[in-house]
């Protein structure tokens, strides 16, 4: 009998850092052991090769996190300053791939038998783990909120209409569901899934990365054009305009860093690196040059499809597939302090960011490794002492940059997405002033207890943030 897949990480993508089952079933009577091999795709040696007996039912359950979480990691460094530039910075920049926070990998099974194993059968199915996280009884994991499920449209054929709309890989909870049909430009542009919301200053340098691999429906596909995400709108609203100031398109194309069409409606098949795109998304770095009257923007990610703008020259729909990204400028208050930029890898393996705006206490803390030194000299001509000679020593010292910083009052969803940078690993902070101004350095939270506060039982209500540099300073030996 020949052995079958049982279960396999979901698809089309499963997040490393949780339960990675493979089970195999139908061993025969006369075979010994299930033999696991797991390889990334493009390699021809396994990153893994796994024996197990069956169990008591004949099968073998085989979790592989532990192997995936090892080819995995965060984004680049450069992602939190992405497209971000004093005076210029370069058009490929304005999106990026996914990089190390995505492997593809596959699988093959076999049987041993004496110390001997059997040929080995490649399983078809390409699976793909992100650097996220799950809860314990995520299995399957479920995609359906991240990927769209587009459909052909066959009252206007050859248009496309969305069956489900996504939201990014983002741990931010504000979701404004009244603000579905943009304003301006007679409700052209929508976000009928909703529109994600975030309180950012003028000087923020903020990244958004959403999974463009489109579900197509199967009884009724969408155009072949449909796979991924085709532009993003740019659009760019005063303090009291009713319409755009500024309408921007910004196409997913290579040419801008992301892809994998190399030109607009090519309808490239979407894998690999391409299946994520992170857009330049903060004030300082945005895909657009942003107008100094600007006080708030969306950001659409768009299919290819029929425009809703009649007056359009392009086949890109203006009704968001994923969440509508709106972003509302805060201008400084004169009693802000200098204000400390947060941004940290998500339980999605991507970046979320938070600006702390009130009291920054920097201190630093030193431990001296100390030695008792003679004062004498008992190598020179004869016994003599120097007033200045010095007893105790310090042959090294550990000197460590602490920082202390209070946010200003937030929101129940802005308090929320803070638990997440409690917890994470990956955590880096931009200065406004200093000598790290407008610089990501890496940090380590030392207060990682988290206590929840709402508007509810707190009223107006702050946090604060304990961390230190993640590389001390040198000093010379005394």
């Amino acid at each position: 009998m020949a052995i079958s897949v049982i279960q396999t990480p979901s698809t089309p993508f499963d997040m490393a850092y949780g339960a990675n089952p493979i089970t195999l079933g139908n061993i025969s009577g006369n075979e010994e052991k299930y033999a696991l091999r797991v390889f990334i795709v493009g390699q021809a040696d396994p990153i893994a090769d796994i024996r197990q007996t069956p169990n008591r039912i004949g099968r073998a359950v085989f979790d592989i996190q532990n192997v995936l979480q090892a080819y995995v990691g965060p984004q680049n460094n450069q992602v939190d300053s992405q497209h971000y530039s004093g005076s210029f910075a370069p058009q490929n920049t304005r999106l990026s791939l996914a990089g190390p926070t995505l492997v593809e990998y596959q699988i093959a099974y076999a049987a041993e038998t004496g110390g001997v194993v059997g040929t080995f059968t490649t399983f078809p199915e390409v699976f793909t783990a992100i650097a996220g996280s799950k809860q314990y009884f995520q299995v399957p994991f479920d995609t359906e909120p991240y990927q769209v499920l587009a459909a052909s449209d066959d009252a206007n054929p050859p248009c496309t209409v969305i069956d489900r709309y996504a939201k990014p890989l983002s741990d931010n909870d504000w979701v404004d569901y009244n603000d579905l049909d943009l304003p301006g430009y007679g409700n052209i542009y929508s976000s009928p899934g909703g529109v994600d919301v975030h309180n950012v200053y003028r000087d923020d340098q903020c990244t958004k990365t959403f999974y463009q691999l489109v579900a197509r429906n199967g009884f009724n596909p969408p155009p072949s054009e449909v796979q991924g995400i085709e532009a993003f709108y740019i659009l760019q609203y005063g303090a009291t305009s009713s319409s755009p100031i500024v309408t921007n398109i910004v196409t997913n194309t290579q040419s801008n860093g992301g892809g994998p069409n190399i030109t607009i409606g090519q309808g490239t098949l979407v894998g690999g690196q391409f299946q994520t795109i992170t857009i330049a998304s903060g004030p300082a770095n945005l895909v657009v040059p942003l107008n100094a009257n600007t006080a708030y923007y969306y950001i659409i990610p768009a299919l290819y499809g029929c425009s809703e703008d009649p007056q359009s020259q392009i086949d890109v729909m203006t009704r968001a597939a994923w969440r509508a990204q709106k972003y509302i400028i805060n201008e400084p208050s004169c009693l802000d302090y200098d204000h400390v930029q947060f941004a940290w890898q998500n339980s999605y393996g991507y970046r979320d960011y938070f600006t702390f705006t009130k009291k920054v206490e920097h201190s630093t803390k030193t431990k001296n490794n100390n030695f008792l030194k003679g004062a004498a000299d008992y190598n020179g001509l004869d016994y003599s002492v120097d007033l200045q000679d010095r007893g105790y020593t310090t042959y090294s010292q550990k000197i460590e940059n602490m920082f202390k910083v209070t946010s200003g009052y937030m929101r129940d969803e802005e308090a929320t997405l803070l638990k997440h940078l409690y917890q994470s690993a990956e955590v880096k902070v931009r200065f406004s002033t200093g000598p790290y101004a407008n610089q990501w350095v890496p940090v380590t939270i030392t207060n990682t207890s988290y206590n929840e506060k709402t508007y509810r039982k707190d009223r107006l209500f702050q946090y604060t943030v304990s961390f230190r540099l993640a590389s001390n300073i040198k000093s010379m030996r005394g």
